[in-house]
């Protein structure tokens, strides 16, 4: 794994925002693993992203507050679940796209709408990009 420094936006937070992780290619799948905090989170949550390319999916593994693994699949309805203090919940995902990064545009981006079993569903996009040389860009 190559240390570095990545971007991500996701609509959960205002603005993108930049963490330190890692990230690796190998046989088509891509990992990135980072670490963040945010001001109204009591401890550091964990990630680890794997694109697979040939596969046309993306899982997100998170440890931390709210642990909980998804699979984003276009074209195929998923479950994951979210590990809460207020217990399990069960989540349907349907992913709308996956822009898988290339030589052209290194940013992996997915757009998917997530269904709890309680409660409203959720539309998010997802972006995360290596940065090669610095926070600029």
């Amino acid at each position: 794994m190559e240390e570095c420094v990545l971007k991500i936006k996701t609509g959960m937070y205002s603005e993108p925002f930049l963490a330190e992780g890692s990230y690796s290619v190998e046989d088509g799948i891509r990992k990135y693993q980072w670490t963040e905090k945010h001001p109204n989170e009591k401890i550091a949550s964990d990630f680890e992203l794997t694109c697979d390319t040939e596969g046309k999916r993306v899982t997100v593994i998170r440890g931390g507050d709210v642990a909980s693994k998804m699979v984003f699949e276009p074209g195929n309805r998923t479950k994951g679940s979210l590990n809460t203090m207020f217990g399990v919940i069960e989540v349907v995902i349907d992913t709308e796209y996956v822009n898988f990064p290339s030589v052209l545009n290194e940013t992996l981006e997915f757009s998917y709408t997530m269904d709890p079993d309680e409660g409203e569903p959720l539309k998010n996009v997802f972006s995360i990009k290596r940065l090669l040389q610095n926070a600029d860009e």
